[in-house]
């Protein structure tokens, strides 16, 4: 895969979010759920990558391709049109999958657990 997720490994946890188009309605309700009460997403210190079908992807503040997003998606078996929620821990396996946005406070707990 295109995209250097090595780099963030034992650094920080990386949350990739996959959907058709950032207007779709279940990538507008996770950036929701990123920025709640609980906690903000910055604070939690995840590095967090948007990856479109359609419109511009990125990880973190980085651009990213849209054949690279497409790479990324196929990789992490992301149907076309679907949503997908990836979380990465700092050991570099997948901790957590949803095709449904959850709440940061999921992810931190997730994390928490993982590297217990």
């Amino acid at each position: 895969m295109a995209l250097d997720l090595d780099q963030y490994q034992l650094k920080q946890p990386v949350l990739l979010v996959f959907a058709p188009d950032p207007q779709d309605v279940r990538y507008e309700e996770q950036l929701i759920y990123l920025h709640d009460d609980s906690g903000d997403l910055e604070a939690s210190k995840i590095a967090f990558f948007g990856l479109f079908e359609d419109g511009p992807s990125f990880a973190e503040d980085r651009p990213i391709s849209h054949e690279e997003a497409e790479r990324a998606r196929e990789s992490f078996g992301v149907e076309e049109g679907g949503f997908g929620l990836h979380l990465i821990g700092l050991d570099g396996t997948e901790i957590l999958r949803s095709d449904e946005p959850l709440p940061l406070h999921q992810l931190i707990a997730a994390i928490a657990e993982h590297e217990e």
